[in-house]
């Protein structure tokens, strides 16, 4: 229903909702302006979170937030995916935000600094219902934002289950299996990889995946020191070895030949043609997938690229996260639309759109189907699970994403691509004003 309401305008799209529905669980009403005019309150988040986390943003809830507070309605600004970051900053920088920002939570920490540019949350009312403050807390110990749900989900390797039942394939447990079973797919007449790399956030889900589970497992300090300037990207041969393989199955013809031309909004039709076999992605990818393709299972399996890594699937940060800046004109506006929002009530309607684990005390266990079920159970709950790479970095990481583009284009080496990132890097922390940078 939401995608049939946007409208696309130059830089952004604009939802505004007006009060309908039914029932309040948090009373009291917004106070109108002099002139007796509504208030507006603007909430800002990338076109790709409202897709992806579609339960922050259910409008049954927020209908019955304008009812609730019938001085106040909400107004959704949608930015362009690739330029979401750099527009957050700049709406920082010049003391204009909207009233409340959608982000990922440890990005949000380091690209938009919410320590030093939000509003601290931490005594508002729906704390103390929270059923794990330590997801939200940030490293000062304070709490600057809400979100619905706890982690759950993955990235990983997505594929056509039917397809390897059919041919007997079995999920992989190391990179030579991996391989063979490219093989195996290629010599039948299959493509076994689909790569959308057009838009430059798509393959970055391979290194966000695979560098993370490294360094949990095999350099837990690598990043501090990565942020410290005391080692280079291209002093690490183990992120080198990645993207090398990852090239390999270009080179080699496991991915088509059009991988820069092909957009992830190909990627539903490629998938159930039934000519490719694997692509990069996560849990949003597969459902995607099942809902398109009913005749077709869709699964995930963590990336084989490393030793062990098999076993885990690795997890993006906490996301949708929703924070009031500082210098919003409504403050007192958008705390009365968090505390709303995360009542158990809110967190029930909220499930309509999309099953998850609420982190709120008091609401409903998520009625999650038979994929969701199995990641849970066999990766989420037990801990399988390790932490996406672009969750630990202080800076912007589309130009590495075209550097990743460069390398299958033929332009850079994976080595290369490390150093020029590595230069990058190191000009983005000192913009910041990062120490030893």
């Amino acid at each position: 229903m939401k995608k049939r309401l946007l409208r696309m305008t130059a830089l952004f799209l604009t939802l505004s909702m007006f009060a309908a529905g039914c029932g309040s669980s948090g009373g009291g009403s917004g106070e109108e302006g002099g002139s007796g005019e509504k208030v507006t309150l603007t909430i800002e988040a990338s076109q790709e979170i409202m897709n992806n986390i579609p339960y922050a943003f259910s409008e049954e809830n927020i209908a019955a937030f304008e009812e609730a507070y019938p001085g106040i309605e909400v107004e959704l600004v949608l930015n362009p995916d690739a330029q979401n970051t750099s527009i957050l900053q700049t709406k920082l920088a010049s003391g204009q935000p909207s009233d409340l920002i959608c982000y990922n939570k440890v990005s949000a920490e380091n690209e938009l600094e919410v320590q030093k540019n939000c509003v601290d949350l931490s005594e508002e009312p729906f704390v103390e219902n929270l059923a794990d403050k330590d997801v939200l807390t940030a490293p000062d110990g304070k709490i600057y934002g809400f979100a619905f749900a706890i982690k759950t989900g993955g990235m990983g390797v997505v594929y056509n289950k039917t397809m390897f039942e059919e041919k007997g394939i079995e999920i992989p447990k190391t990179y030579d299996e991996f391989l063979a079973v490219c093989e195996t797919l290629k010599s039948e007449g299959i493509t076994p990889f689909y790569g959308p790399f057009k838009d430059v956030w798509t393959f970055q889900m391979w290194t966000a995946s695979t560098w993370g589970y490294y360094v949990e497992k095999f350099e837990p300090d690598l990043w501090d020191r990565l942020n410290a300037n005391e080692i280079g990207w291209d002093e690490i041969p183990a992120f080198e070895e990645s993207l090398q393989k990852a090239y390999d199955l270009y080179k080699d013809g496991y991915m088509q030949e059009t991988v820069l031309s092909d957009d992830y909004n190909s990627l539903t039709d490629a998938m159930g043609s039934g000519e490719y076999a694997m692509t990069v992605g996560s849990d949003t990818t597969a459902r995607d997938l099942l809902a398109a393709h009913q005749d077709i299972t869709f699964d995930i399996f963590p990336y084989p690229v490393y030793e062990g890594e098999h076993e885990y699937l690795t997890i993006s940060q906490l996301d949708a996260e929703f924070f009031i800046p500082k210098d919003a004109k409504h403050v007192e506006e958008a705390k009365q639309f968090l505390n709303f929002m995360a009542q158990p009530e809110q967190c029930n309607t909220a499930q309509k759109e999309a099953a998850f684990v609420a982190n709120v005390k008091g609401a409903d266990e998520p009625d999650f189907d038979e994929f969701y079920t199995h990641l849970y159970e066999d990766y989420n709950k037990p801990g399988k699970t390790v932490l996406e790479m672009n969750a630990y970095m202080k800076v912007d990481l589309n130009d590495l994403w075209v550097y990743f583009q460069d390398m299958f284009a033929g332009a850079k080496t994976p080595h290369e691509v490390l150093s020029a990132w590595d230069a990058t890097f190191e000009e983005l922390m000192q913009s910041k004003g990062i120490e030893n940078f």
